[in-house]
C-alpha cells in the first residue's frame, strides 16, 4: 500500500510541477513587476515546510496468519495426540518509529517501538481440552512489548540507546558462537530463521566512533531466556514437574563490550561478556533447574573476495555446570563459514562449528547432561529468487554431530509475492531422530506449513 502511495503521489507531484513550469512560463509577462518577496512565495514554502513537518514519524506493521499440519500421527509426553491441524494462528505486529525534530531534543534522537500479539485457532478447532494448560498458556494466545528505545548522540562521537533491544554480534544465520546476548523463541523448533528468533532485552549501550572503529559498553538488567516447549507439546525435552531458579533483574544484571573495525572488504571484532546460560541444568543438590553464570571473550571478522563472503568466530566460555561433575568446566567455541553469491539469483552458506569441552569426563555423556568432548553442528542454506524476484526458494538444513548423529532438521520453504505488501509461503520441516535430546523424539513432528502475510 505504501509504495502505491508513493507512486501516486510522485506522479501527482511531478503533473504539479509540469503544470507550474507552464503557468510561470505563460506569466512571466504579467507578474514580471513582482520580486521573491513577493506572499505568493511565501505561502509556497510554508506549505513546504508543513509537508516536512509531517515526515518526522512512521508506523508500520503486517498481519499474518501462518499454519502448520503434523501429517505424521504421533503423540506428546501427556499422550495428546498431535496429528493433523496444529497451528493456525493470526498474528499483527506494529511499529511506530520517530525522528525527533532538532526543535524539540538536540542530538539526532530516534525512537522505536513496536509489540506484537497472536491468536491461534487451531486448539480451538482441534478442542481445547486436549491439551495441558501450559500448551494453551504458550502457544495459543500471546503478546508482548517488543523493541521499545530511544537512541541519540551525547557527544560527537558517543552515542547512547536506551531500552529493550537486540544486539548481533554473531556472523552466522543460522549457528551461535558470539551471538550471546539475546534469548531466542525456540517454541517451534526449525520453523523461522535465527534473525526472526532473537527476543529483545532492556539494555544501557554506549558506542563511541573514532575512525573505522567501534567501541561499545553495554548493560544488562533485564533478565530474560529462551522460550523453550513446555510439557505437553510434542517438542518438549525437558524435565517434568521440576521448579526453575532464575536470576533477578537489576540485581543479577549482565555486562558485555566489544570493539568492532569495519574496512574496505573486511571487519574484525573483539568480544567480552559476563552474562546468565540460557539453557538451565539440573542442580546437582535439588531437583531444580538452575542457570550458570559464565564468561565469554571471542573474536570474528569477515573477509570479502570476490564473490565469496569468508567469515570466523572463535569464543572462549567458562563457568560451564553440569549436573554430572562437581567441577565448572570451559569450553572453546569455532565457527567457520563461507558465503557464495557468484551464481545468479542465488545465494549459498555453508556454516560450521566445533565445541570443545576442556576436562571431559565420561560421566558427562550420560543424562541429563549427555555432553560431548567434541559437539559439531553443521548449516547449510540455499536461496534462490525467480520470476523477477517474486518467487523465493530456501533450503535449510541444519545437522548435529559430522554424521549427523545427534538428528537434524531440514526446511523447504517457497515465498510468492503476490503484490508489494502481500506474500504467501508453503514449505516443509523434517526432522531426522538424533541419539540425545533434543531431537531423539521428534522423528514424527514433521509438518506441512503455510502463511499468508499483508504488510502496512
Amino acid at each position: 500500500m505504501r509504495a502505491a502511495l508513493r507512486v501516486v503521489l510522485t506522479l501527482w507531484l511531478s503533473c504539479a510541477a509540469i503544470a507550474t513550469r507552464a503557468q510561470d512560463d505563460d506569466l512571466d509577462d504579467i507578474l514580471g513587476g513582482f520580486d521573491d518577496d513577493d506572499p505568493v512565495f511565501e505561502i509556497e514554502e510554508a506549505d513546504t515546510t508543513a509537508t516536512t513537518r509531517a515526515r518526522w514519524w512512521d508506523f508500520s506493521g503486517s498481519v499474518e496468519t501462518s499454519g502448520s499440519v503434523a501429517f505424521r500421527d504421533h503423540h506428546s509426553d501427556t499422550g495428546t495426540d498431535y496429528g493433523g491441524l496444529q497451528r493456525l494462528r493470526t498474528r499483527l505486529n506494529g511499529a511506530l518509529d520517530v525522528d525527533v525534530p532538532e526543535a524539540w531534543l538536540a542530538g539526532d534522537w530516534k525512537l522505536r517501538l513496536e509489540g506484537w500479539g497472536f491468536w491461534d485457532a487451531a486448539y480451538a478447532i482441534q478442542g481445547r481440552s486436549r491439551y495441558t494448560r501450559a500448551v494453551l498458556g504458550a502457544y495459543e494466545l500471546d503478546g508482548e512489548v517488543g523493541e521499545a528505545w530511544a537512541q541519540g548522540a551525547v557527544h560527537d562521537a558517543v552515542d547512547l540507546k536506551l531500552g529493550r533491544q537486540i544486539v548481533v554480534w554473531g556472523r552466522s544465520e543460522s549457528l551461535r558462537v558470539l551471538d550471546v546476548l539475546n534469548p531466542l523463541d525456540n517454541r517451534e523448533p526449525g520453523r523461522i530463521d535465527l534473525e526472526d528468533l532473537r527476543r529483545p532485552l532492556a539494555m544501557a549501550r554506549a558506542d563511541a566512533y573514532a575512525g573505522a572503529w567501534t567501541l561499545s559498553a553495554i548493560a544488562v538488567p533485564e533478565i530474560r531466556f529462551d522460550r523453550n516447549p513446555v510439557r505437553g507439546s510434542d517438542f518438549f525435552a525437558g524435565t517434568a514437574a521440576v521448579r526453575e531458579a532464575k536470576p533477578h533483574d537489576f540485581s543479577d544484571s549482565e555486562y558485555a563490550g566489544a570493539l568492532t573495525g569495519v574496512f574496505p572488504g573486511w571487519d574484525v571484532s573483539l568480544h567480552g561478556a559476563w552474562f546468565w546460560n540460557d539453557l538451565p541444568r539440573l542442580s546437582r543438590s535439588a531437583p531444580l533447574l538452575v542457570h550458570d553464570r559464565l564468561w565469554l571473550a571471542g573474536v570474528g571478522g569477515n573477509l570479502t573476495i570476490g564473490g565469496w563472503l569468508l567469515k570466523f568466530e572463535l569464543a572462549g566460555l567458562g563457568g560451564l555446570g553440569f549436573s554430572n561433575s562437581s567441577e565448572e568446566k570451559q569450553r572453546v567455541d569455532v565457527l567457520a563459514g563461507v558465503e557464495y553469491y557468484g551464481f545468479r539469483d542465488t545465494t549459498v552458506v555453508f556454516e560450521v562449528v566445533n565445541r570443545h569441552l576442556f576436562d571431559y569426563e565420561a560421566a558427562l555423556g550420560a543424562p541429563p547432561d549427555f555432553a560431548r568432548e567434541n559437539a559439531a553442528e553443521l548449516a547449510l542454506r540455499i536461496t534462490r529468487s525467480l520470476l523477477h524476484e517474486t518467487l523465493h526458494l530456501t533450503v535449510l538444513a541444519i545437522a548435529l554431530d559430522w554424521d549427523a548423529g545427534g538428528g537434524s532438521v531440514v526446511r523447504l520453504d517457497a515465498d510468492y509475492e503476490l503484490r508489494d505488501a502481500l506474500s504467501v509461503g508453503v514449505g516443509v520441516l523434517l526432522y531426522q531422530k538424533g541419539d540425545a535430546p533434543p531431537l531423539d523424539g521428534w522423528e514424527r513432528n514433521d509438518r506441512l506449513i503455510f502463511d499468508v502475510k499483508w504488510s502496512f
